[in-house]
């Protein structure tokens, strides 16, 4: 389903959550034609942040912070190693609780649709994403991108403000994260959702981005949710300029304790392995003659691997090869 051309916000007016009018402080942002009634009922910064005003590049800056994802980008030609290459690849709330994940808010917008273990990462909705105002002065469609008489005579600036695929992504993703009432409530007690909105205004507003396709989002949205675990060996592996370090797509251990706690299982597998391996060479150096070696095998062969069973003990036994026979002087008797 594609956006209307006609219209500069993929949804109407009486449709959006946050009712707030923008008095942009940038000559070359389009003014709605309402802004000429009364000035006392506009805001002159971004909805939900008073610290950032209406200024061209003030937004443009601050829309990269809140929702570009540049090092996904960077690896979206790698993703099909991660993921599932599909949009529609996102469990409601509901069935992320089912598979026993929490939910964690999170403010970086690659974090977004991440999971690891028992937890999944999701990004608040930004309260500038449910005003209409503001998507028709700064998320209307690029020059090239519509026919629309309103974005005739617009400056190449005015037209090219911020990639706005990348908020339609975001949003459908929400489409797919709350489509009913009950992932509603979830999505308020976790702080995704601003408290003034509820549920019918909700249903009203997310039901434009429902059915948007791949070719209207950005290509990190090309993908659902995305494996932490997978995402770490992408950037060791291929070693994307974007990202702080080349072990680690984000941190999931923030101290030692945590680590040794999900490692135990594989330190003891390791363990009772190293050590059956152990015992059995040990036996094997212990039986006289050439009993256990296989038939066929010559005396050099077998001193070679007595002496290679000997040092793997010495190497690995916690006693320091105190209890381990000495090294065999002779070949096996024949």
């Amino acid at each position: 389903m594609a956006i209307s051309t006609g219209s500069q916000a993929p949804f109407p007016q009486s449709c959006a959550p946050n009712k707030e009018l923008l008095k942009p402080s940038d000559i070359s942002i389009p003014t709605p034609t309402h802004l000429h009634e009364n000035d006392a009922h506009y805001i002159t910064h971004i909805p939900g942040d008073p610290a950032v005003n209406l200024l061209l590049d003030e937004v443009r800056d601050y829309l990269s912070n809140q929702l570009e994802t540049p090092l996904l980008d960077e690896l979206y030609d790698h993703l099909w190693l991660v993921a599932r290459k599909s949009g529609q690849n996102i469990d409601a709330l509901h069935r992320q609780r089912v598979k026993g994940r929490s939910i964690v808010p999170a403010e970086d917008p690659r974090l977004h649709l991440v999971w690891g273990g028992d937890k999944i990462y999701i990004k608040p909705i930004p309260v500038f994403l449910l005003d209409h105002d503001f998507w028709t002065m700064y998320l209307h469609p690029r020059m090239g991108e519509t026919s629309a008489p309103y974005s005739q005579g617009l400056s190449q600036a005015a037209t090219s403000a911020f990639d706005r695929s990348v908020a339609l992504g975001f949003l459908r993703s929400y489409a797919l994260l709350v489509p009913h009432r009950l992932d509603f409530m979830l999505a308020k007690e976790s702080y995704l959702i601003p408290e003034d909105v509820d549920w019918l205004l909700w249903s009203s507003f997310i039901r434009h981005f429902r059915y948007l396709g791949d070719e209207c989002v950005a290509k990190r949205y090309h993908y659902g949710q995305l494996r932490l675990s997978r995402l770490n060996w992408a950037v060791r592996i291929f070693r994307p300029q974007h990202t702080s370090t080349i072990w680690f797509y984000e941190i999931s251990h923030w101290s030692h304790a945590d680590f040794v706690a999900r490692a135990i299982l594989t330190l003891l597998f390791v363990f009772a392995s190293v050590s059956l391996a152990l015992s059995s060479m040990q036996v094997a150096l212990s039986v006289p003659g050439d009993e256990p070696w296989p038939q066929g095998l010559s005396e050099s062969g077998k001193r070679d691997m007595q002496r290679a069973f000997w040092m793997f003990s010495v190497v690995v036994s916690p006693t320091s090869g105190k209890n381990v026979p000495s090294p065999p002087k002779h070949p096996p008797n024949a």
